[in-house]
C-alpha cells in the first residue's frame, strides 16, 4: 500500500466498505485477500491519476465495483513482476536447497 496517495485519507473511513467486498471476494475463493492489498490494487490500477477532488461515495463506488478478475488480473501482474529470489543461485545450489 501506498502510503502517500492523496485517497490515503479516505482508507479507515472506507474500511468497512473494504472489509465487505474482501468478504465477497472470498466467496468466490480468493482466501488470501485483505483490505491492505484490496486497497493497494485500487491505488495502483483505478487510481493512478488521482482527482484532486474527489468524493467519498466515488472512492465507495470504485471499491464495490472492483471485480474478482480485475483483483486476479492485478495479483498474476504483480507475481509476475516480482523479484526472482532464486536468481542468483548456481544451479548446484539450486539442486542443494531443493534436495530432500
Amino acid at each position: 500500500m501506498e502510503k502517500h496517495h492523496p485517497y490515503q485519507r479516505y482508507f479507515i473511513k472506507v474500511k468497512p466498505v473494504l472489509r465487505n467486498k474482501v468478504e465477497e471476494l472470498r466467496l468466490f475463493g480468493l482466501d488470501e485477500v485483505n483490505e491492505n492489498e484490496l486497497w493497494g490494487c485500487l491505488v495502483s490500477k483505478r487510481w493512478k491519476k488521482p482527482e484532486p477532488d474527489i468524493h467519498i461515495h466515488e472512492i465507495v463506488q470504485d471499491i464495490l465495483t472492483l471485480s474478482s478478475n480485475q483483483y486476479m488480473t492485478y495479483k498474476m501482474i504483480e507475481a509476475y513482476t516480482a523479484p526472482n529470489l532464486f536468481e542468483e543461485l548456481s544451479s548446484e545450489e539450486l539442486k542443494e536447497l531443493l534436495k530432500d
